[in-house]
């Protein structure tokens, strides 16, 4: 192969973000699935001491026989490579997908860094230190703010959806982010908040995006909260006490 396997695996580590055991655990899939189609009988790959070591089984008349497969007189390794990386960058994405697909209706920080005709693309903060790209149809955003925001400025999103696609045969993360709805306006309000507001329960009963939004809430809010959330969204908010009923 060129390489020892620790060197493959470590290769694999760098370029794709995985740990050693997922990707250990693809190269065993990705051996098993393979070896059993080119041998046309149930072949088991492992990876112990530092090498792949592969066992064949099918039945015979006198039983199931196991037959050990010598890995170091196979051709083809440059294939193998090949799927193998295609099937890691599945694995790393659906990996990601996984790990942010918990922030879905969150919010987050964004800066605005391209802009066509049909979206912005966004720099999105999800996690300290680690930035993703997102973007934002601009159907997602109020007409006062469509041809407003410009390249370099930031602004909260809603985090709308996170999914994997397909851009051409390679998996990419997709994160779609929005400005208009009503999750934001509540996520903004509790953002603003002391945790001695942990508590409070926002409801936010109509949004006219770029006008005025309407929130109900369990306890009284800040005026600095409400004045804050009004700046970012640039429309006014109106919040309503409502006392629950004992």
């Amino acid at each position: 192969m060129g390489a020892t396997f620790h060197q493959i695996i470590d290769a694999f580590v760098n370029k794709h973000g995985l740990s050693k055991g997922q990707v250990i655990a693809e190269i065993e899939k990705t051996f098993s699935s393979m070896l059993s189609r080119w041998h046309r009988k149930n072949v088991v790959v492992v990876f112990t001491d530092g090498q792949l070591s592969a066992l064949g089984y099918h039945e015979d008349a006198a039983g199931p026989l196991q037959i050990q497969i010598d890995l170091a007189t196979m051709r083809g390794w440059n294939t193998i490579k090949r799927i193998l990386d295609k099937n890691l960058s599945t694995a790393a994405c659906l990996d990601e997908v996984g790990r942010y697909k918990r922030k879905e209706k969150g919010i987050v920080w964004g800066e605005v860094i391209s802009r066509d005709e049909n979206s912005l693309g966004i720099e999105l903060d999800m996690e300290f230190g680690v930035s993703l790209y997102g973007t934002c149809p601009l159907q997602y955003l109020g007409k006062h703010e469509r041809g407003r925001l410009l390249i370099g400025d930031r602004k909260f999103f809603h985090i709308r959806r996170v999914e994997s696609v397909m851009f051409g045969d390679i998996p990419r993360t997709q994160i779609t982010v929005d400005r208009v709805s009503k999750t934001l306006v509540v996520k903004l309000i509790k953002h603003q908040l002391s945790p001695r507001f942990h508590e409070i329960k926002l409801r936010c009963t109509k949004r006219y995006v770029g006008h005025k939004s309407f929130v109900e809430s369990s306890m009284y809010v800040p005026r600095k909260a409400i004045t804050k959330t009004a700046e970012e969204l640039s429309e006014h908010i109106q919040v309503n006490v409502i006392r629950e009923r004992t």
